[in-house]
């Protein structure tokens, strides 16, 4: 019998020091912008590892505000990597990480982190993505990957796949409810960059504009459920014939943005995956 309570006594001490252990754990800031502007987990919904994007519980409007100028973030406590607001004015990028301004890409419920200098990520540091899994709140997002490329003349096939890595199913835009010329507002024609010759190398395709800047529809938008992956391919004309080298050929999967309304992210039981993914391939042309 005393065996017995001493057991149950045991996992309750356990059990309540988790459960203050986590408490304590969500109090401590995560990220503080400027010099007032605090926030601890509590304030999150979740973390994007793919598109480096950090989701509030609400609207944020202070986060927008253009008078803020730098930001950290921590672990535990553990300051991990501080960056600044960056304009799109300015002629260079900053080495360390960074949120866009002017403009603000996506809506006052979110925050991107880029990040273009060399060297290892600190946006990846695991004690940060340690500490987002063990509060509950990474997730990770869709993956992209360039699968086939065929060069015709001056006809290019591309093709590529995108598979949901994340716990949760998605809404992606999908090319084939949208055309090929509405999905190609969001983003470009691959560009293959020949490393020998330092030149890019274009493609094009005519692309549709919506009917504003703000217009989505929930029809361009496909479930693509965890684990799941679609593939897609593209015909693109080839503005100049490729010389002879080695290329490195990039192109952008886009998701939607500032489009999307706090009260609109969930379609249902279902997140509208906002950012985009660079992919990238070398390949050797002859």
């Amino acid at each position: 019998m005393k065996k017995t309570v001493l057991f149950f006594l045991t996992i309750f001490l356990i059990l309540f020091s988790c459960e203050r252990n986590n408490s304590d754990q969500y109090s401590n800031p995560i990220l503080i912008i400027g010099e007032n502007l605090v926030y601890s987990y509590n304030n999150f919904e979740l973390y994007d590892s793919s598109t480096h994007m950090l989701y509030f519980k609400t609207a944020q409007p202070e986060i927008v505000n253009p008078e803020q100028s730098s930001f950290e973030f921590y672990a535990d406590t553990v300051k991990i990597y501080q960056g600044k607001y960056w304009s799109g004015f300015q002629s260079s990028f900053p080495s360390d990480p960074f949120i866009a301004k002017y403009p603000f890409f996506y809506p006052n419920y979110v925050m991107r982190f880029e990040y273009v200098g060399q060297g290892n990520d600190p946006r990846n540091d695991y004690r940060l993505i340690s500490a987002f899994k063990n509060c509950g709140l990474l997730h990770s997002g869709l993956s992209a990957e360039i699968k086939e490329i065929d060069i015709n003349g001056s006809q290019l096939s591309f093709s590529f796949i995108v598979t949901n890595k994340d716990k949760s199913d998605l809404l992606i835009l999908d090319p084939e409810k949208m055309g090929p010329n509405l999905f190609h507002y969001f983003t470009n024609a691959p560009v293959f960059f020949n490393t020998s010759q330092k030149k890019v190398y274009s493609c094009s395709i005519e692309y549709q504009s919506p009917a504003s800047g703000n217009t989505w529809e929930s029809g361009w938008l496909s479930v693509l459920k965890s684990g799941a992956s679609r593939q897609f391919t593209f015909n693109y004309s080839v503005d100049l014939p490729f010389a002879s080298g080695i290329y490195k050929v990039s192109y952008e999967f886009p998701g939607l943005s500032h489009q999307i309304p706090r009260d609109q992210l969930y379609q249902g039981n279902k997140r509208i995956w906002l950012g985009d993914i660079l992919m990238t391939r070398r390949m050797t042309i002859h």
